[in-house]
C-alpha cells in the first residue's frame, strides 16, 4: 500500500438532530501511520464525527472509506470488526476480568472441545503486550490496576482485535505527567506500526508532540486541516474560538489587599502531605505547583476539612481556624472545588438548578419549604453572569458541557459568599473557550477583593493566573516564586528539586 493512499475518508459529512446540524459537510482523513489531532470547543462536532466513524451514529450525508473501499456502519461493533476502535475517556473494560482476558475479550482462542484455551489466551495477549514494549501484570483484574495500566489495556484490545483505525479520546486528561510521556510514547509505536491514530484532546501542547497533522472543527465544520510543524499555538487557538486568545498571559496586577490572609503553616496530613506552609492574601491568585502526588491536591482538602489534618495551623485573617470539617470552613468564608467533578462535585441526576443551589438551600428554605423565588432570582444571576449556557435551569447537569459544569459547580460555592477560594484544576477536561472565560473569572473574583489558591496539572496555566507560585515536592512545600520571578524553568527545577527560593 502506497503511504499516500489514504487509510480513512469521510468526505462530506452531514448529521442533524431534530433539525439542528450537528455536522456541517465534514471532512476528515487519515493517512496509514499517521497520528492526526482533532481539535475544538466543546460542542465543535468532535464528539458527533466520533460517533458517526465508529457506528454510534449513521450520517444524514457524505460518505466514508476504509483503505479504499467504501463503508457504512450502523452498530459499533461493524466498525470494530472493520478495524475502527475507540479508546473513551471513560474507559470500557470489565474490572472483574484479568487483563489478558479484557485483550482478548470476543476472541478467545478455544479448545478442540470448545472451551477457552486460558494459556493460548495468556500467550496471545502477551505477545502483543511486548510488541509494543509495555509491562503490564496480565493475571491481575482490571479493576485492581491503576488508570494508565487500564488505558493500556484498551488500548491492546483494540489492537488484538485486527484494528487499523484508533481513535484516542481525551487520553491524558487523567494521567500524571509520567503517564502522559508513557502513553505518548506508545501512541508514536503504535502509528510506527501502520495503525493510524486520530488524537483527540485539549491539550494543545500534545498536538505539538505527537501529531504529524491537525484538523480544527468549530460550529459543526472543519475550519483548517494543516500540518503540524507549519502551526502555532496561536493560530491554533484563534481557529477554534474564532477570534483571537485573549486569556492573560503576562502583564502587571493589581496590588493584593492589605490585612486579610489565608495563612498555613507546617500542615500535615500524612503520607501524601507532610509540611505545607504560605499564604494566600486577599486579592491575590496563588498558584499550587508539582508533579501529580507531590501533595497539591492533599493541600487543598486540608485547608478544606474533607481530608483530617495531623499537624500546623491554618489562620484565616487573623483568627487560628484549624479546619474539622468543610461545614466549618464553609462558615469561616473558605470555598473548595475538588479535581474531580464527575465524583466529587455533581450530582448527575439533579438539573442545574439543583447543583448549583444545592449548599444554601437550607438558606432558602422556610417551615420546611424551598422559597422558590430567592431561588430562581440566584440561579438566573449566576447564569447570567458565568455565562452558564443551557437551554434552561431545568435541563440535568449531566447533559451539560465540561466546561458549564464546571462553572455550575463554581456558581454553587459563590453563593456562600466565599473570602477564599481553592480550585483543584479547574481546568481539567474543558475545552479552551471555556478555560478562557473560567481563567478570566478567576481575576475578576481577585481584583475583587477574593484570594485564590489554583492548583493546575498544567504549568502554563499556573504562570499565566498566578501572582505567586508555591511548589510542592513529596508533601512540602518546596519554593515559592513571585510574578516577576515564577519562569517556567525556575519552576520546573524547583519542582525536580533542583533549586527555588524557599518557602514564603
Amino acid at each position: 500500500m502506497a503511504m499516500n493512499q489514504l487509510r480513512l475518508a469521510a468526505r462530506g459529512i452531514t448529521k442533524r438532530f431534530r433539525g439542528v446540524t450537528a455536522l456541517d459537510s465534514v471532512d476528515f482523513e487519515l493517512l496509514p501511520g499517521e497520528v492526526h489531532g482533532l481539535v475544538g470547543e466543546n460542542g465543535a462536532g468532535k464528539s458527533t464525527l466520533i460517533k458517526v466513524l465508529t457506528g454510534v451514529h449513521l450520517p444524514d450525508g457524505g460518505t466514508i472509506t476504509l483503505d479504499g473501499r467504501k463503508v457504512a456502519f450502523d452498530a459499533p461493533h461493524r466498525a470494530q470488526a472493520a478495524g475502527i476502535a475507540c479508546i473513551y475517556q471513560e474507559i470500557n473494560l470489565i474490572p472483574t476480568l484479568t487483563a489478558a482476558e479484557n485483550i482478548c475479550i470476543g476472541s478467545e482462542p478455544l479448545t478442540r472441545m470448545g472451551a477457552v484455551n486460558w494459556r493460548a489466551l495468556q500467550d496471545r495477549a502477551e505477545a502483543i503486550m511486548q510488541r509494543f514494549g509495555l509491562l503490564i501484570d496480565l493475571r491481575r483484574t482490571v479493576g485492581s490496576l491503576g488508570l494508565a495500566a487500564q488505558q493500556q489495556v484498551a488500548i491492546l484490545r483494540a489492537l488484538s482485535q485486527g484494528g487499523r483505525v484508533l481513535i484516542m479520546d481525551e487520553p491524558t486528561s487523567a494521567l500524571s505527567d509520567r503517564e502522559v510521556d508513557q502513553l505518548l510514547e506508545i501512541t508514536r509505536q503504535i502509528s510506527a506500526s501502520g495503525v493510524s491514530v486520530a488524537y483527540i484532546t485539549h491539550r494543545l501542547g500534545e498536538l505539538f508532540r505527537v501529531t504529524q497533522r491537525v484538523t480544527v472543527m468549530r460550529d459543526g465544520r472543519r475550519i483548517l486541516t494543516e500540518d503540524t510543524a507549519n502551526l502555532t499555538h496561536g493560530r491554533l487557538v484563534e481557529a477554534m474560538l474564532g477570534r483571537q486568545d485573549a486569556r492573560v498571559q503576562s502583564g502587571t496586577r493589581p496590588t493584593p489587599r492589605a490585612g486579610g490572609a489565608l495563612t498555613v503553616e507546617n500542615l500535615s496530613c500524612p503520607p501524601r502531605l507532610r509540611a505545607a506552609t504560605f499564604a494566600v492574601r486577599a486579592g491575590e491568585v496563588v498558584g499550587l505547583a508539582g508533579l501529580q502526588g507531590s501533595g497539591r491536591s492533599e493541600t487543598m482538602r486540608t485547608i478544606f476539612g474533607a481530608d483530617t489534618a495531623r499537624g500546623g495551623h491554618v489562620s484565616v485573617d487573623g483568627t487560628d481556624a484549624l479546619p474539622t470539617t468543610p461545614a466549618t470552613s464553609l462558615r469561616r468564608g473558605v470555598a473548595f472545588l475538588p479535581e474531580d467533578r464527575k465524583a466529587q462535585g455533581i450530582v448527575p441526576g439533579l438539573s442545574l438548578r439543583e447543583n448549583l443551589t444545592l449548599i444554601v438551600l437550607p438558606a432558602l428554605t422556610r417551615l420546611g419549604v424551598v422559597m422558590r423565588g430567592r431561588e430562581r432570582a440566584i440561579v438566573d444571576q449566576f447564569i447570567a453572569s458565568l455565562g452558564i449556557r443551557a437551554a434552561s435551569s431545568e435541563v440535568p447537569i449531566r447533559d451539560l458541557s465540561g466546561g458549564n459544569q464546571q462553572k455550575v459547580l463554581i456558581a454553587r460555592l459563590l453563593c456562600t459568599a466565599p473570602h477564599y477560594l481553592l480550585l483543584d484544576d479547574p481546568m481539567r477536561g474543558i475545552d479552551i473557550g471555556a478555560k478562557a472565560e473560567i481563567e478570566r473569572l478567576i481575576l475578576e473574583l481577585s481584583e475583587a477583593g477574593m484570594g485564590v489558591l489554583i492548583a493546575s496539572s498544567e504549568l502554563e496555566e499556573v504562570l499565566s493566573l498566578s501572582d505567586r507560585v508555591v511548589v510542592m515536592r513529596e508533601g512540602r512545600t518546596e519554593a515559592a516564586f513571585d510574578r516577576a520571578d515564577a519562569s517556567g524553568a525556575a519552576v520546573m527545577q524547583a519542582i525536580a528539586g533542583d533549586g527555588g527560593t524557599g518557602p514564603r
